[in-house]
């Protein structure tokens, strides 16, 4: 009994301690991404890694309970059982996970969505350093540290407790956006094709207008009858004509290829009726053949007009005035998505030029999409017209503060039942052979870790760092008090909250150097779903 007592603890002890590890490394990782411009796509992946962490610290401990139950019992339940058992229960917290993230964000009123998707614009400007906050601490690089991340990890959360929001936010957000939107890689659309930057900024946005206007020239030279190779029109013209000219000879039971010798001369009349072919072209000539229809082809596009998006283009202008012409002008604005005042260059030759057409563009998003952040909160609510907008604004504010309070949940029970399976060990090993610890020890054991815990939470209750002594801390946990009109049920809300910000804000800055070192020196630099910058 004694044996198979301390070998159930060893390896439970194994166990815990893996899975301590990778949790301890997501906790890292969740920091990571609260620190940067996360994507949609990256708090999907996110949530997924959480949700099975969770899970798994769920199993262990199952694991534990059904272990122990059977060394008491001297053999039940069954290792299957106590496997389904496990595997039952990690995918039953997965999904409560998922439906309980779910069921917040499809329960969140249209105030609410409004205020995540406003909120989520700050956070990142602040990351990027394009907005300060009056209040915190005056250091640019406070967002790359532990306890600047953790209190962006709570910021959302506490972000409605700031008074008169909108009108502190209102007179910056333009340049808010505008700077948000700079750092933005867009998509663009000319001729049914995408074309995405590569690059945020101007630089960027020069690839896609150099991309754009590549295909203005191919239009062009097209519309100008210069030869393309690879115009596919011309193609199709050359496969019609020779199937034509095979049709007419198969009336008579000829191919190209058996002609008889004495109606060569009238087969060739006959095509040079509709096909400008050299007298001497051979009827199984079709390189040739080809040719003719090219010339024939480029002939017929440069005498027409084209038509550009209402725009009756005549024949024979040159590619500048061609790219003046006032519809080819309307597709490059909605190509490149400038105000309808500005005209297109078909080159630029100095920086300040493209300049002006770069800042036209940021100009025309903004007007865009500052309607969207300042709309009212029935727009953001279900079935309004940001609906998608309110709904992924209130998943990126939901899921962060969700993941890392199961992260830090399954963190310190699992430390804790670390411990505690540490002194169950050391009590085990003090117990003479053939005796039993007495339930004394066994509960000493376990007071002893409670009060340490309840000690280290205390002690960080009360400690400080400089994000916890800023004033705009202080007001966004309102620790001072709320107003007088506030229910017990609310004050106590407001002062757990506060509690438990202010603990994570300054347990992080210490226990997050420790839990990067793990994921990058013990697990080789796991993602968890996730590849951006650390910083």
């Amino acid at each position: 009994m004694r044996q198979a007592q301390i070998r159930q603890i060893l390896f439970l002890i194994v166990l815990t301690v893996i899975y301590l590890a990778f949790e301890l490394g997501f906790n890292a990782r969740l920091l990571d991404v609260v620190g940067s411009r996360a994507t949609p796509h990256d708090i999907e992946e996110l949530e997924f890694f959480g949700r099975t962490l969770s899970g798994i610290a769920a199993a262990l401990v199952v694991l534990q309970l059904m272990w122990t139950r059977r060394l008491a019992t001297g053999g039940r339940p069954s290792t299957l059982k106590i496997a389904v058992a496990c595997v039952v229960t990690a995918l039953l917290v997965f999904s409560a996970i998922k439906l309980l993230v779910n069921v917040l964000v499809d329960t969140r009123d249209g105030e609410f969505r409004r205020i995540a998707t406003n909120a989520g614009l700050l956070q990142r400007s602040l990351v990027q350093g394009d907005l300060q906050l009056d209040g915190l601490v005056d250091d640019d690089d406070v967002y790359a540290r532990p306890e600047g991340k953790a209190f962006l990890a709570v910021f959302q959360v506490l972000l409605s407790n700031i008074d008169n929001l909108d009108e502190k936010v209102e007179p910056k957000k333009r340049q808010v956006i505008r700077t948000d939107l700079q750092r933005q890689m867009k998509t663009f659309t000319f001729d049914g094709r995408e074309v995405r930057m590569t690059a945020p900024g101007i630089r960027g946005y020069h690839q896609v207008y150099t991309s754009v206007m590549g295909s203005v020239a191919e239009r062009w030279k097209k519309y100008a009858g210069v030869p393309v190779a690879s115009d596919i029109g011309l193609a199709r013209e050359q496969d019609r004509a020779w199937g034509d000219y095979r049709r007419s000879l198969s009336r008579r039971g000829w191919t190209p290829d058996n002609v008889p010798a004495r109606y060569k001369g009238r087969v060739v009349q006959d095509v040079r009726k509709r096909i400008p072919v050299p007298g001497d072209w051979q009827p199984h000539d079709r390189a040739t053949f080809n040719e003719a229809v090219a010339q024939q082809y480029w002939r017929t596009m440069r005498s027409r007009t084209v038509h550009v998006e209402g725009d009756a283009i005549p024949p024979g202008l040159a590619y500048e005035d061609f790219v003046a012409r006032p519809g080819v002008q309307k597709l490059l604005r909605q190509a490149l998505m400038v105000p309808a005042t500005m005209n297109v260059a078909p080159n630029y030759t100095d920086v300040a030029g493209f300049k002006r057409l770069y800042e036209g563009m940021l100009d025309r998003a903004v007007d865009e999409a500052l309607p969207r952040f300042s709309a009212s909160s029935a727009d953001f609510g279900r079935g309004g017209l940001h609906d998608k907008l309110g709904e992924d604004a209130a998943r990126a504010a939901i899921v962060p503060p969700v993941a890392l309070l199961c992260s830090l949940l399954g963190a310190v029970g699992h430390f804790a039942k670390l411990l505690y399976l540490i002194a169950k060990l050391v009590v085990w090993l003090r117990t003479p052979a053939g005796q039993q610890p007495g339930r004394t020890a066994t509960r000493a054991a376990g007071l002893a870790l409670v009060l340490t815990l309840a000690c280290v939470w205390t002690a960080f209750s009360f400690m400080q760092n400089g994000v916890t002594r800023s004033e705009l801390f202080q007001q966004m946990s309102r620790v001072e008090g709320g107003s007088q009109d506030e229910s017990i049920g609310q004050a106590l809300r407001r002062r757990v909250l506060a509690n438990v910000a202010h603990v994570v804000v300054v347990g992080q800055a210490y226990t997050y150097p420790f839990n990067e070192a793990v994921r990058t020196r013990v697990l080789g630099g796991i993602k968890y779903g996730y590849h951006g910058d650390a910083g």
